[in-house]
């Protein structure tokens, strides 16, 4: 080994490194205290937000008001972008909610639409060259709950009519009897419409079922169970009307019909190709049967 080399190493050559050392490890101190320390003021501070008032939630596509929202707290380190504080409780009032909101849920910007909901949306896509006709139906008499808004269907109608018939030559002959043409009552059948579409169902009290069903389905699951399993939804989705969008060339040979003793037979046509269907009615109807067989067992 060279001893000069060694004599040439002076006392302290290593501490600026030393310094540099203990500076940075003296930051990563300060930095880590300001951040654990803001960590835990966050965890005792807290932000006054909106949430859901009512106990059975708020449906989808309600209207919002002041008696559907209240005052929440919330943690700052648990708030979320999107969070609607309650100083801005203005800005959602009169809006829509987007889908089901859950009682005392926080309420987001993102959840709400300004679009106001459409009833019925399928008239606003009705062709120009058809119409709407409603004609009585019979629920047990054609497919019960088989047939639905979208399914091709033919019509036909049993009429009495008067039949003349001339008199036979015996009794023409016969002073006693009048020689005037006599007539008689028979029963008529006929095709009315060939080929039709149901675009929707009526109750007995006139309403929407398709609309029924968006209603429920509004709802959220819990409050979606118990709707569908009550005795009011099911009376509510029997079908005593059925309606069709028909050219005016139908709608005419309906209106020449006497409809307080006609008789209607449906038939519903092939499903194959269609495309019209509306598919979360036997969806819901699958939901409706698993919960009440459910019910059944318990």
């Amino acid at each position: 080994m060279d001893v000069n080399s060694i004599k040439n190493i002076k006392p302290g050559s290593n501490l600026p490194k030393k310094i540099i050392a203990v500076l940075v490890s003296v930051v990563v101190v300060i930095v880590s205290f300001m951040y654990l320390n803001n960590v835990n003021s966050d965890a005792k501070e807290v932000i006054e937000i909106v949430v859901v008032k009512p106990a059975e939630g708020i449906p989808a596509q309600a209207l919002l008001t002041e008696k559907m929202l209240e005052k929440g707290k919330i943690l700052k380190s648990d708030f979320k972008d999107k969070m609607v504080t309650y100083d801005k409780v203005g800005e959602v009032l009169n809006k829509y909610s987007a889908y089901f909101l859950r009682y005392n849920t926080p309420v987001y910007f993102d959840q709400l639409t300004e679009t106001k909901p459409i009833r019925n949306e399928w008239l606003y896509s009705l062709s120009k060259e058809t119409e709407v006709l409603t004609v009585p139906y019979d629920y047990d008499k054609c497919g019960g709950d088989v047939l639905m808004p979208g399914d091709y269907v033919r019509v036909r109608v049993t009429q009495e009519y008067d039949e003349n018939t001339a008199p036979s030559s015996d009794v023409g002959q016969n002073p006693y009897f009048s020689t005037g043409v006599s007539s008689s009552k028979r029963m008529k059948t006929e095709i009315l419409f060939d080929k039709i579409l149901v675009k929707d169902m009526l109750n007995s009290k006139g309403h929407s079922i398709y609309e029924v069903y968006r209603e429920v389905q509004k709802l959220g699951e819990e409050e979606k169970q118990a709707a569908m399993t009550s005795k009011d939804f099911m009376q509510s989705v029997l079908a005593k009307s059925l309606v069709f969008e028909a050219t005016p060339e139908q709608v005419n040979k309906y209106a020449h019909c006497n409809v307080t003793t006609a008789t209607f037979t449906f038939t519903i046509l092939t499903r194959e190709g269609n495309k019209n269907l509306i598919e979360q009615l036997p969806t819901v109807e699958k939901e409706v049967e698993t919960w009440i067989n459910s019910n059944k067992k318990e």
